[in-house]
């Protein structure tokens, strides 16, 4: 009885567990036939490599759809014609654009798709077949990826140039540069060390101006003190003369009649009086010379005469 229990127990579990998958296989089924997608063409003039039938379609970091379709475009052997299925209702307008994408280091490609604004319409189908096209851009990458031959031929061939400019002169002349460079170092080295000793004496020089500075401002406003003094006695001064040389001129225009009558017979007087003066002078030169060479000659005349001697 307890193993026929047990079998009854395991299958009942069997059979819901089988009846929970058909009906979430169904719930599936069910949203996949409910959901509609619409159809998009994407037309790429580069490599498309990396993407794949059922790669990811992505709206601004968004999954919204899969890669149905990938052919060369039979209008145009140069562009790579890319079919995609998204949601429907997902908003393409007419200023969107899609890129070819890499997705991480895997090296596995998706639709990646750009732009649309508000106020842009949505994006019409001119040729009326019922699948509206999105244009396309070159992503940075693919852009890198396409100019990287061009980009090492260039490096191989600087690099051929690097190799012909290193011959055995050049590098003699490189030695010789270096060696140059390291004798002017070395020259400048000294240099600073001298340059310091220089500076340690200007800065002494600076400490002695910044010790005196006090000493020489107090100099400056006695100066500028003494300055303003002697400003002041010389405009004082120039008071002074300024009112003499006033009372000089009306002096002279007070006195001005004596004064012609002075210059027209006066000084003529004046000179006579001038000349007798000097005469009279000369005389009692004369006079005080004989009265210091003889006194008594001078007073008694000098007519005495002396015993003749026999």
């Amino acid at each position: 009885m307890e193993t026929r229990a047990s079998y009854i127990l395991v299958g009942s579990f069997v059979l819901v567990l089988l009846a929970g998958l058909f009906g979430f296989t169904v719930w599936i089924a069910k949203i996949q036939l409910e959901e509609t997608r619409e159809p998009y063409y994407i037309f790429f003039s580069g490599s498309v490599t990396g993407l794949q039938e059922g790669s990811a379609v992505r709206y601004r970091g968004i999954p919204v759809g899969t890669v149905s379709d990938i052919r060369i475009d039979p209008g145009d052997v140069t562009q790579v014609r890319v079919r995609i299925e998204i949601e429907g209702g997902t908003p393409i307008k007419a200023d969107t654009f899609a890129s070819l994408e890499t997705q991480g280091i895997t090296g596995g490609s998706y639709v990646q798709i750009y732009g649309g604004t508000v106020d842009s319409p949505p994006l019409q189908d001119p040729d009326g077949d019922g699948i509206r096209v999105i244009p396309s851009r070159r992503s940075s990458l693919s852009a890198v990826v396409d100019t990287a031959p061009q980009l090492l031929d260039r490096a191989v061939e600087v690099t051929s140039r690097v190799a012909e400019l290193l011959t055995p002169e050049n590098q003699r002349a490189i030695s010789e540069t270096l060696e140059n460079s390291r004798v002017l170092t070395a020259e400048l080295a000294k240099a600073a060390a001298g340059l310091e000793g220089t500076m340690a004496r200007l800065n002494s020089v600076m400490a002695r101006i910044e010790v005196a500075a006090p000493s020489v401002q107090e100099s400056m406003v006695s100066m500028a003190n003494s300055g303003a003094a002697v400003r002041a006695e010389f405009a004082a001064l120039s008071a002074n003369m300024k009112q003499t040389s006033a009372q000089m001129s009306s002096l002279l225009e007070d006195n001005r009649e004596p004064l012609q009558d002075f210059m027209n017979t006066g000084l003529y007087e004046f000179t006579l009086l001038i000349t007798q003066l000097r005469e009279l002078s000369g005389q009692l030169s004369r006079v005080v010379t004989r009265i210091e060479n003889s006194p008594s000659n001078f007073l008694f005349g000098g007519t005495g005469q002396g015993v003749e001697v026999r």
